[in-house]
């Protein structure tokens, strides 16, 4: 039975609610990677972070997490605009590195900032990153913010591509007819996914979200990826490159 990885947050459940066959493990996209890159892991949604550091071990499926536009959980919360926070203090989730990268990318190419330190989430900040169903709460629930960036929302502006947060990748070393398997069984599953948003949206409201606003919210990903999801995958590994090389 393949080990599939699985991401406890709302935007993956179009994946998880009737997949069966397999035995699931539940992570956050952090721990997921590192489970892929110790042998415990057959299959899962990887952090785009963790796809391209361990793709030498990987054969990518047609699959992720990405979003055309504003997805509303993964934010960064400020008193001050982006374009304000040069020397600033900006606090992170250790749930995912690749959150973090966009928003490293963004702040310095986009918006022409330099932050003075890069802290914990619970450290005293000027701003601080928050995804998945954690930063959902906070937008709907939490202190008002004078500032909320939204981070697929800032780079599909600024790069006219989807942004790309997950990957499915299977790990090489599976046999072609279990992969093979597992890819269609990962599209009959989602395929039914989608078609189940309005029950899913009916039990998953314990984000903060009413039944509408969670199937809203599930429909605004793209899931199924195509040659713009791979161009702005190699955008992203273009731009960190470029933020890497500078003195």
């Amino acid at each position: 039975m393949l080990r599939i990885g699985r991401i406890p947050y709302l935007n993956c459940e179009p994946y998880f609610a009737h997949l069966s066959g397999v035995e699931l493990i539940s992570e956050t996209p952090r721990a997921l990677g590192q489970a892929m890159a110790a042998g415990g892991l057959d299959a899962a949604p990887l952090s785009l972070m963790d796809a391209l550091r361990l793709e030498r071990l990987l054969a990518p499926l047609p699959f992720g997490i990405a979003s055309r536009g504003p997805v509303r959980s993964v934010l960064l919360f400020s008193d001050r605009a982006p374009s304000d926070l040069e020397g600033a203090v900006i606090g992170v989730t250790d749930e995912t590195a690749t959150s973090v990268e966009l928003l490293r990318v963004l702040l310095a190419l986009k918006h022409k900032v330099t932050p003075r330190a890069w802290v914990g989430p619970h450290e005293p900040c000027d701003a601080v990153l928050l995804i998945g169903d954690t930063a959902i709460r906070e937008a709907k629930t939490g202190r008002p913010w004078k500032q909320v960036l939204d981070i697929a929302g800032d780079w599909h502006e600024w790069t006219g591509l989807p942004c790309v947060f997950a990957r499915w990748s299977i790990r090489a070393a599976v046999p072609a007819p279990e992969r093979d398997g597992f890819a269609r069984a990962l599209d009959a599953a989602l395929r039914r996914g989608i078609e189940s948003i309005p029950a899913i949206a009916a039990r998953r409201r314990d984000t903060g979200f009413d039944e509408r606003e969670v199937a809203a919210y599930l429909r605004n990903f793209t899931y199924r990826f195509g040659p713009d999801e791979d161009r702005s995958i190699a955008d992203f590994r273009r731009l960190r490159a470029q933020l890497d090389a500078r003195p």
